[in-house]
């Protein structure tokens, strides 16, 4: 079993864990839920639960906040903390560190101090210990006995509140933009889902039941009509406008196919503790026209269609070692400044028995991460060393002037990966050292307001994207099955690399030594995977000394159009598992003989393909299937090595000096190690089957 897995059960003992008479701990953190003795009632944890991690004290002054044992009324010592994270927040002066005691915070949080550039603020996890700002209802996690009673009028396994939250029906008007669900949703408001939560014991999600038929339907496949029918999607909680209270139901899956995804664990909700969140437009932490503030190794939690984290108008912003649970989006950063997010996990809203169809149609459509665009726009935003896992739609980024996206796991979001935006005259992103898997549309574009994009561009600016691993093959659950499916095939839609909606301009960019690995050809099987060929009106592309395999046929040619783009293409290799060994003609040679080819040569002078190779790239160890986690350096002899082309200096590489003689092709230099990404780097950069969602 690799560290990552190890890490996730850790057995480390946390401080202030015990709540009231169930041992539910601050999330169970420590329980192997594949052991024998599990604790884990409800479905084991899809990703790693986080830890308590050890890091050096801060040498300025100190104050301490304990929700267990603290008192608001005392001077915040160390013998004598403050009870709550708010009133300490607001206690704080620059170079002031506010240490947070192990055990629950419940309550949601506004930062209202600065510090300065010498002297930041820092709010940070006490060494060894697991603070968790939980904006959720506390009664579902420490009394669920009493918390929950059967539905008179239900099916078998519905239950309702005890309680009611009338302040969840207040109809808040949403504050960020929502690209997935486009806001308003007109015609739909009575179906906005206002309860979302989890699994306290694994963290797993519970669906957002827009309406009740389906959180009672005894059915979990696509009716003929989308619009009709209901369908189970799991087990989730569901918020009656009227009574304002909240159903839930955790009956099991039985749809044929899901196998180890399937929900197997306790139906009664008040033999479990939930992260139960309700109501609309509440952020849990705000940062709000602040600057210069760190903020360290916290857990998120407990929020419904709102941020987890908002950061607006702010400067030198630092989070590191967080873990989100959920969100909606999980992060929002708008009008902001140096904004860098290090070494820190994202877990969206998917459960292992979550498809696109139960959460675009039935659900609550979210993305990750949201870039908005008030002014002044975002500058110098930093992604490195984080996982970004198990959502609808990963991150639209398109409003950032300077986006650095680096050394990140991305994987299983079953619609939209990277929306990077339209063209723009002055955004550029350099993506790079990221290991991207299954994504629906990895890199994926939409167009918000017709002729938004600029037809000039400045020639600088635009989209870097190198030394990444794309892997697809695991596919994303994508459609819901109209009939028995035993084979589960439906879980592993391959989808796309790059696609659009609404036909936008697409940015300037530059795709060099990455590395892209796929079952199936992509869309009409498009030149380069699509990046020869989509979205490449009034726009201009660069694809260089790039590897291409995919499982079934040798990738293909195809571009449409009478008139050649904007193209600069050449030192790829193309590979096809199966087909490549018996392949007997050339596979570019019907391109080659059209009008088109000549066309290319005005733009490229060596003309399309003339320079890309058709070769086995003879990986040190592939595995076909994507099962088994592969080696993807180049092994000895491979004619990957020293066919790239010579790339322009002013084009970011950090590994150029380590490829010796000319350019090898792909993300790994020949004799180069490869890299891990990820919290603490702890992922191979080929990918660990076992992060993978079950």
């Amino acid at each position: 079993m690799s560290n990552f897995v190890r890490l996730a059960f850790s057995t480390t003992p946390i401080r202030s864990v015990l709540i009231g008479p169930a041992v539910i701990g601050v999330m169970l953190l420590g329980s192997n839920a594949n052991a024998a003795d599990s604790t884990t009632h409800s479905h084991p944890p899809q990703r790693a639960l986080p830890v308590p991690i050890e890091r050096a004290r801060t040498t300025g002054p100190a104050y301490y906040v304990d929700s267990a044992h603290g008192d608001d009324a005392s001077d915040g010592a160390a013998a004598k903390p403050w009870k709550t994270m708010q009133h300490g927040v607001r206690q704080l002066k620059p170079g002031d560190t506010l240490y947070l005691r192990g055990g629950i915070y419940h309550e949601t949080v506004y930062l209202t101090r600065s510090g300065t550039e010498e002297s930041p603020i820092v709010i940070a996890a006490y060494p060894g210990e697991l603070p968790v700002l939980d904006g959720g209802l506390r009664e579902f996690l420490d009394s669920p006995v009493t918390s929950w009673e059967p539905a008179k009028d239900g099916v078998a396994g519905e239950y309702v509140s005890t309680r009611t939250y009338p302040q969840a029906v207040d109809r808040k008007v949403p504050h960020q933009f929502l690209p997935g669900a486009w806001e308003p949703m007109w015609g739909l408001e009575e179906q906005r889902p206002l309860a979302l939560g989890h699994f306290a014991d694994s963290m797993v999600p519970l669906h957002g039941y827009r309406t009740l038929e389906d959180l009672r339907s005894t059915s979990e496949f696509q009716p003929r009509n989308r619009n009709e029918g209901a369908v189970y999607c799991g087990p989730g909680l569901w918020l009656n406008r009227k009574t304002s209270r909240i159903h839930v139901r955790l009956a099991h899956n039985h749809l044929p196919g899901l196998g180890e995804r399937a929900y197997r664990g306790e139906t009664d909700p008040r033999r479990l503790p939930l992260v139960v969140a309700v109501g609309f437009g509440d952020d849990v932490l705000r940062v709000n026209g602040i600057n210069h503030v760190r903020i360290e190794g916290l857990v998120l939690r407990g929020a419904t269609g709102s941020p987890m984290i908002h950061v607006y108008g702010s400067q030198d912003i630092q989070f590191d070692h967080l873990t989100v649970f959920g969100g909606f989006p999980a992060l929002l950063i708008n009008a902001s400044q140096n904004v860098r997010v290090t070494h820190s996990a994202f877990r969206g809203l998917a459960a292992p028995w979550s498809g696109r169809a139960h959460m675009k149609y039935r659900g609550t459509a979210s993305y990750q991460i949201v870039l908005q665009n008030a002014q002044p726009y975002n500058e110098d935003i930093e992604f490195a060393n984080c996982e970004f896992t198990d959502d609808h739609d990963f991150a639209f980024l398109r409003y950032v002037r300077n986006l650095q996206f680096h050394h990140n796991f991305v994987d299983n979001f079953n619609d939209d990966g990277l929306e990077c935006g339209g063209k723009l005259r002055w955004h550029t992103f350099h993506i790079h050292h990221n290991r991207i898997g299954a994504c629906l549309g990895v890199l994926q574009q939409h167009e918000i307001d017709r002729d938004e994009s600029p037809a000039t561009h400045d020639p600088d600016t635009g989209m870097y994207v190198y030394r990444n691993i794309f892997d697809q093959r695991a596919g994303v659950y994508y459609h819901l099955p109209a009939e028995p499916d035993p084979s589960g095939a439906f879980l592993h839609h391959e989808g796309h690399l790059l696609s659009d909606h609404g036909s936008p301009l697409y940015p300037v960019l530059r795709a060099y030594h990455n590395t892209f690995l796929r079952r199936g050809p992509v869309f009409r099987n498009y030149f380069l995977f699509g990046l020869g060929a989509v979205g490449l009106r009034d726009t201009e592309r660069d694809v260089f000394n790039n590897l291409f395999v995919q499982a079934d046929r040798v990738p293909g040619a195809v571009i449409l159009g009478k008139e050649a783009p904007v193209l600069r293409e050449g030192g790829n290799l193309l590979w096809g598992l199966k087909e490549g060994p018996t392949q007997a003609t050339d596979p570019f040679a019907r391109l080659r003989k059209s009008p088109l080819f000549e066309e290319s040569r005005k733009i490229y002078e060596p003309g399309w393909t003339t320079r890309d190779i058709v070769a086995n790239p003879r990986f040190v160890a592939l595995d076909e299937d994507g099962r088994a986690t592969s080696d993807l350096r180049l092994s000895v002899g491979s004619p990957a090595i020293n066919n790239g082309l010579k790339l322009p200096a002013a084009w970011p590489d950090s590994d150029r000096e380590a490829d010796e003689g000319q350019p090898d092709i792909g993300a790994i230099p020949f004799g180069g190690q490869p890299w891990g990404v990820g919290v603490d780097g702890r992922i191979p950069v080929f990918g660990d089957v076992n992060t993978k969602a079950p």
